[in-house]
């Protein structure tokens, strides 16, 4: 980073007078900046980054999980759904733990993404972008505390009496929709996003 303009003094010497140029000292807050390797955008990508990571890292986790006939977890009917998740708890519950961490940590990161954006344009996309992906991310967290408390519950409760809790399937519905609202919610934000790019002109034309 260049330093400020210099400073012009006058000193007495042999021969007279003579105007010798000092530099300015740079801002303490230029010091800063030019030292560290955190700069805002830097941090703001890895605070995404980070949350990609926890997201994909907690869907990975239920790869081993699967029924006798070697399908995944997603997809089979309520009762050996919650013999598996009887099966697997500490599995279940370890993704579902970074699948949350991974939500909130997004949600960091656009907001600090709408803040570099909205230095250089029209926030309406960005403010649009952001309260969607958050609203959705509530219904989704919501939908993820199930899985971690009335999903478990419910297949003790199985494994203990060989019968299904008679309000667990309506319960499943209700967090399923939350899922696809979610999802719909998620996926406008990020054009949000997108078209917050454009219309800054952040990108080379």
């Amino acid at each position: 980073m260049a330093s400020s303009a210099p400073v012009t003094y006058y000193a007495r010497g042999v021969g007279g007078m003579h105007r010798t140029w000092l530099p300015l000292p740079e801002k303490k807050e230029d010091l800063m900046l030019s030292s560290t390797f955190w700069t805002t955008p830097r941090f703001t990508s890895v605070v995404l980054i980070l949350g990609t990571l926890l997201f994909g890292s907690g869907a990975g986790l239920y790869l081993p999980i699967k029924d006798e006939k070697g399908s995944f977890i997603f997809g089979p009917p309520p009762r050996e759904w919650l013999r598996l998740v009887f099966d697997h708890p500490g599995l279940r519950q370890g993704s579902t733990i970074l699948l949350i961490s991974g939500v909130v940590v997004t949600i960091l990161g656009l907001a600090m993404f709408t803040s570099l954006l909205g230095d250089a344009g029209d926030r309406n996309f960005l403010q649009l972008g952001l309260i969607a992906f958050a609203f959705g991310a509530v219904l989704w967290v919501i939908s993820l505390a199930f899985r971690l408390s009335i999903d478990l519950w419910a297949a003790q409760e199985m494994a203990r009496t060989a019968a299904m809790p008679d309000y667990y399937v309506p319960l499943t519905r209700w967090t399923g929709v939350l899922f696809v609202i979610y999802t719909v919610l998620a996926f406008s934000a990020l054009a949000a996003y997108g078209g917050a790019v454009l219309s800054t002109g952040v990108l080379p034309h």
